[in-house]
């Protein structure tokens, strides 16, 4: 069968490693960029913000605390006249960044400063923000960054917590991939072989790099970096979130909602991920024990009760996973899990008591 015409966008400019925040004007002079609106956080993230202003012609910095969805979707009319909305912090700062360029049709950048999940180079916003955009009745997001930087000194002095989430993502890929080529084969899904080889590739550099992630410091900061940018790019080829998001993602995107009922704390998206991921590839009768291993090694929660969920709520998060998203067929079928091939699975990994 032949195709159609196909569309996606990229990144026009990466920079990432040690010294990165420094090129910030080098990068914004070569896309023509002038006047900006930086959002970040009020901690952190704000001195690193003020030296990008630094490098600005004309830029205002606003805090996310200063923010919330019902003032973006009811609109910023403020800032129609800006040329680019700058995201400079962690996960929250970077999708309200993306909601913002989207709903004013502006360029964006974007300036991370923890390597916690692939939302860094991603065109797509959290499960989590998406659903509340939906209800509101924006819709869907989608802002491909036209520039990326990150600086690998700056990601490295955050708090190892956030590296270790960056890693449980990508542990998560080969999950993805399996689910994407089972739908291909099964329901005749879209399926890009380079968007997944894109995805592989960044799943395959942890794998390989286990040691170097083990070290503390820039070296493994950059190797986490380098993968999650791969995985940005995989699903602007792809034009959906498919090659990094399966249903692992599912499973952790359940435990979000019914955390979130019950008024319990979320765990950080990535050590779910890579949960998830374990218990995924025990339905697949793939090797999940050496995905254990590696999280062991390197220091990552190997249970649920090291998230502070307890063992009803996850089985009551898998059984119901598979309604997350009812158009994306995985290894978790049409129907989902019984109560005894839940309990099954989560037993069998340890991931549950």
């Amino acid at each position: 069968m032949v195709k159609g015409l196909e569309l996606f966008e990229v990144p026009r400019q990466v920079v990432f490693g040690p010294g990165a925040i420094g090129r910030v004007g080098d990068v914004l002079t070569a896309l023509g960029l002038r006047r900006g609106l930086i959002i970040t956080g009020h901690i952190h993230s704000r001195h690193i913000a003020t030296k990008v202003s630094e490098q600005c012609i004309d830029c205002q910095i606003m805090s996310d605390d200063e923010l919330d969805l019902v003032d973006i979707v009811n609109g910023m009319a403020a800032f129609t006249d800006v040329d680019f909305i700058a995201g400079v912090g962690g996960g929250r700062v970077i999708d309200l960044s993306k909601v913002i360029a989207h709903r004013l049709n502006k360029h964006l950048i974007s300036i991370p400063t923890v390597a916690s999940h692939d939302g860094i180079a991603s065109p797509y916003v959290s499960f989590l923000m998406q659903d509340d955009l939906n209800k509101m009745g924006l819709g869907k997001v989608k802002k491909t960054p036209l520039a990326i930087i990150v600086d690998t000194s700056i990601v490295a002095e955050a708090p190892r917590v956030f590296l270790m989430s960056g890693i449980g993502e990508l542990l998560g890929k080969r999950v993805a991939l399996m689910d994407w080529k089972l739908a291909h084969r099964i329901r005749g899904e879209d399926y890009s072989e380079s968007a997944a080889m894109l995805a592989l590739s960044s799943h395959m550099i942890i794998m390989n790099n286990i040691n170097k992630l083990n070290r503390h410091g820039e070296e493994g900061a950059r190797v986490v970096v380098k993968a999650l940018l791969g995985c940005g790019v995989a699903m602007a080829i792809a034009g959906s979130t498919r090659p990094c998001s399966g249903s692992e993602h599912l499973f952790s995107h359940s435990l979000d909602l019914i955390a979130r009922r019950h008024g319990i704390k979320q765990a950080m998206h990535g050590m779910q991920v890579a949960l998830s991921s374990v218990v995924m590839l025990y339905l697949y009768g793939a090797n999940w024990r050496r995905v254990i291993k590696i999280m062991r090694k390197l220091g990552l929660p190997t249970s649920f009760r090291e998230l502070g969920y307890d063992r009803e709520l996850v089985i009551e998060a898998l059984m119901n996973a598979h309604k997350i998203r009812p158009d994306r067929y995985t290894i978790l079928g049409s129907d989902g899990l019984t109560r005894e091939a839940a309990e099954t699975a989560l037993e069998q990994t340890g991931v549950i008591a």
